[in-house]
C-alpha cells in the first residue's frame, strides 16, 4: 500500500510535469508565426533581446512525443487510482473487520471480567483462595479428598449410631439377664444353693443334674420299699404268736429260719433307713417348699405355675449364653472401631486447614461444592468457546496474513503520522517551528557542552523537560544538581554565554566559516580565578587560528593580551581618540 501510494504520487507528479511541458510546447507552437517575424540583430518585441538562439530548436519541436508520454502517464495514473480505490475499499473492509474483532475481543474481555468477578464472589463466600488463572486440578483433588473424608466421617457417625444402638440393646439384654439371674439366685438361695461363676456353669449344672438324678433314684427306691412293705404287711399279720411260733420252731429247719431271720433284719434295717431318709427328705422338702412359697410371694410371679413357665431350659440358657458372648464380641469390635474412628477424627482435625469454617454444615458444604463445580463447568465451557473463537481468529489471521501485514504496516504509518502530528501538526505552524527549533537547540546544547568541557569541567547544559525552548545548568560537582540559568553568578554566566557563542559559531560553520570572535566587556564581574579560566579558554581558541577581539577595562587583561588598541578619552562628553599610529592622513 505505501509503495503503491508513493508510486501514484511519483506518477502523478510526472504527469503534472509532462502536462506543464505539453502546455509549454503548445504555447511555443502557437507562437511559431511570431518567431518567423524575428530577425537577427533586431530586438524581440516581448523581451527586447537582439539574440534569438532557440529559433531553430523550436522549429524542430515535436508535440507528439510528450503528448504520447502524457497519455501513457494518464492511463497509468488512472490505473493506479483504480487500484488505490480497490485497496482503499479492502483496507476499509479489513479495518471494519478489525474493529469488529476488537469489539468482540472487548466483549469477551468484559465477559471474562464478569466471570472472574463472579468467581471471586463465590470463592470469597466459601473462604477459598483460588484465582481463575490458577490450576484447579489440585483444588478439585483436595475437594474430592475432603468429600471422601466427609463420607468416611459420615460412615463413622453411622457406625457410631449402630454401636450406640447395639450398646443399648446389650444393656437391655444385660438388664434382662441380671433380672433373670437375680430371680434365679433368689430361688436357688431358698434351696441353699448359689449361682456359680460363669466359667463353672457347665460343671455346676452337671452336679445339679447328678443330684436330681440321685434324688429321683432315691424316690424310686423309696417307692419300691413302700411297695415291698405293703406286700410284707399281710404276711406279718398271718404269722402266729410267739408262743405258737416257738412251739413250731422245732418243726422249721434251721436254714429256713436263718434265711427268714436275715431277711427280716434286712428289711427292718432298710425300713428304718428309708424312714429316716424319708423323714429327712420330707423335712427338707417342707423347708424348701416354705422358702419357695416365701420367695414366690416376694417375686413378680403370681403362682408356682407362672414361675415354672418362666424357668429356662438348658437349651434356651445355652442359646442366651451364646447370644451374650456374641453381643459382647460385637460390642468389643464396635468399641475398637469407635476408638479407631476417634483417633482418625482427632488426626483429621489436627490437619484441618485454617481457612475451613467449622460452623458450616455438611449440606452447606455439599451445596457450595455443587455451586462451585457448576461455576467451574460454566467457566470451562466459556473458556472453550473463547479458545475456539481465538483459534478461528488465528486461522482467519493466518489466511489473511499478507493483508494483516499490510494492515500492520498501515497502522504503523498511522501511528508514525499521529506521532508526527502530535509533534508538528498545527495549522499555525507553531508546533513544527518549536520542533525544528528544538532539534537545533539540542544540537546547540551538545556543541555548547563540548565547549564547556574544554572551558570548565564543572557545568553542563540541558533542555528543560517542558515543551518550552529553555535551558538549565547541571552542576556535576554537586551530585548533578539542576539549576536555573537565572541563578548563575557573573562568572558562571560568562562561561555559559561564551560556550553558547562558540557553539553557535560551530553550528553555522557548515555554511559560513567564522574565524573571528569579538567580546565586548563582560570581564569586570569575574573573580581572578574565573578570569584566568576565561583567558585560558580564549588563548586555546586563539591557538586554533581564530582571531579574538576584546573590549575591556580590566587591568589584569593587559598583561595577557599582546596586541592592543588603546582608546583615550578626551575632553567633552562622548569623545575619544586612538593612538596616532592609527590616524588616517
Amino acid at each position: 500500500m505505501p509503495k503503491k501510494r508513493q508510486r501514484y504520487k511519483d506518477k502523478n507528479q510526472q504527469l503534472t510535469d509532462v502536462r506543464v511541458i505539453c502546455e509549454q510546447e503548445a504555447r511555443i507552437k502557437d507562437l511559431e508565426s511570431q518567431r518567423a517575424l524575428l530577425q537577427s540583430g533586431m530586438p524581440c518585441p516581448l523581451c527586447g533581446s537582439t539574440a534569438h538562439p532557440a529559433i531553430e530548436r523550436y522549429q524542430t519541436l515535436e508535440l507528439s512525443v510528450n503528448q504520447t508520454r502524457r497519455e501513457a502517464l494518464e492511463k497509468e495514473v488512472k490505473t493506479l487510482a483504480d487500484e488505490g480505490s480497490t485497496l482503499r475499499g479492502q483496507l476499509e473492509a479489513i479495518t471494519q473487520q478489525l474493529q469488529r474483532d476488537e469489539r468482540e475481543a472487548q466483549t469477551l474481555s468484559q465477559e471474562e471480567q464478569a466471570l472472574t468477578q463472579e468467581w471471586l464472589t463465590v470463592t470469597a463466600s466459601l473462604n477459598v483462595t483460588l484465582q481463575p488463572q490458577d490450576d484447579i486440578a489440585p483444588w478439585l483433588a483436595a475437594q474430592e479428598e475432603h468429600e471422601q473424608q466427609l463420607h468416611q466421617l459420615s460412615l463413622r457417625h453411622t457406625l457410631q449410631a449402630q454401636i450406640t444402638a447395639h450398646t443399648e440393646q446389650i444393656t437391655q439384654l444385660q438388664l434382662h439377664i441380671d433380672q433373670r439371674q437375680a430371680t434365679l439366685t433368689a430361688e436357688l438361695s431358698r434351696y441353699g444353693l448359689a449361682l456359680p461363676p460363669e466359667d463353672d456353669v457347665a460343671s455346676w449344672l452337671s452336679e445339679r443334674a447328678n443330684e436330681a438324678q440321685m434324688w429321683q433314684q432315691r424316690q424310686n427306691e423309696l417307692t419300691e420299699l413302700q411297695a415291698r412293705i405293703a406286700q410284707l404287711a399281710p404276711l406279718l399279720e398271718t404269722l402266729p404268736e410267739t408262743e405258737a411260733l416257738s412251739e413250731n420252731i422245732e418243726d422249721l429247719s434251721l436254714e429256713n429260719w436263718r434265711q427268714v431271720h436275715d431277711d427280716c433284719l434286712s428289711l427292718q434295717g432298710q425300713w428304718q433307713t428309708l424312714q429316716q431318709q424319708e423323714a429327712q427328705d420330707v423335712q427338707r422338702a417342707a423347708e424348701i417348699q416354705a422358702q419357695f412359697d416365701a420367695a414366690l410371694q416376694a417375686s413378680i410371679f403370681a403362682d408356682r405355675d407362672a414361675f415354672i413357665a418362666a424357668l429356662l431350659d438348658e437349651e434356651t440358657f445355652n442359646r442366651l449364653e451364646q447370644l451374650k458372648q456374641s453381643l459382647e464380641g460385637q460390642r468389643q469390635q464396635a468399641q475398637t472401631l469407635v476408638n479407631q474412628a476417634q483417633q482418625a477424627l482427632a488426626a483429621h482435625q489436627q490437619q484441618q486447614p485454617t481457612e475451613v469454617d467449622l460452623t458450616l454444615t455438611a449440606q452447606h458444604l455439599h451445596d457450595a461444592l455443587a455451586q462451585l463445580t457448576q461455576l467451574l463447568r460454566d467457566n470451562t465451557t466459556r473458556q472453550g468457546e473463547i479458545r475456539q473463537q481465538l483459534k478461528q481468529d488465528a486461522e482467519n489471521r493466518q489466511q489473511q496474513q499478507a493483508l494483516m501485514q499490510e494492515i500492520e504496516k498501515v497502522a504503523q504509518q498511522v501511528e508514525d503520522w499521529g506521532y508526527l502530528n502530535a509533534l508538528i501538526g498545527s495549522k499555525e505552524g507553531d508546533k513544527f517551528r518549536k520542533f525544528a527549533q528544538g532539534l537545533t537547540l539540542d544540537n546547540l546544547v551538545w556543541l555548547a557542552n563540548n565547549q564547556l568541557t574544554r572551558l570548565h569541567g564543572r557545568y553542563l547544559l540541558q533542555r528543560k523537560a517542558s515543551e518550552a525552548l529553555e535551558l538549565e545548568v547541571v552542576d556535576t560537582w554537586q551530585a548533578d544538581a539542576v539549576r536555573d540559568t537565572r541563578t548563575l553568578s557573573g562568572g558562571e554566566s560568562f562561561l555559559v554565554s561564551l560556550a553558547l557563542a562558540l557553539a553557535l559559531s560551530d553550528l553555522v560553520s557548515h555554511k559560513t566559516r567564522i574565524d573571528s570572535l569579538f567580546l565586548d566587556e563582560g570581564f569586570g564581574t569575574l573573580d581572578s580565578e574565573t578570569l584566568d579560566t576565561a583567558l585560558d579558554a580564549l588563548d586555546a581558541l586563539n591557538a586554533t587560528g581564530k582571531t579574538i577581539g576584546v573590549i575591556s577595562h580590566v587591568e589584569a587583561m593587559k598583561e595577557r593580551i599582546p596586541v592592543q588598541i588603546k582608546v583615550k578619552k578626551i575632553n567633552g562628553l562622548g569623545y575619544s581618540k586612538l593612538d596616532k599610529m592609527f590616524a588616517v592622513e
